[in-house]
C-alpha cells in the first residue's frame, strides 16, 4: 500500500472542493459574486499546489504529475 504525501493529499482535497463549488454554482441560478471569488480562490490555490508539485515534486520526493496520468 502506497502512502500519499502530504502535498498530494492537499491537491486532492483542493480539486475535491472545486468540483464541489463548480456543483453548487451550477446547480443555483444566481451566481453571487462571493461564490465566484471562492471558486477563484480554490482554483488559485490548486494551480499553485500543481505547479509546486511539477517544480519540486521529483527532487523532494513527492513524484510528479506525469506519474497520475
Amino acid at each position: 500500500m502506497m502512502t500519499s504525501h502530504p502535498v498530494r493529499n492537499l491537491a486532492s482535497n483542493l480539486e475535491e472542493m472545486r468540483l464541489q463549488l463548480i456543483e453548487k454554482l451550477a446547480s443555483d441560478a444566481s451566481m453571487s459574486a462571493d461564490a465566484m471569488k471562492e471558486l477563484a480562490t480554490v482554483q488559485a490555490a490548486l494551480a499553485a499546489v500543481r505547479e509546486a508539485i511539477d517544480e519540486h515534486g521529483p527532487r523532494m520526493g513527492w513524484g510528479s504529475d506525469h506519474e497520475l496520468a
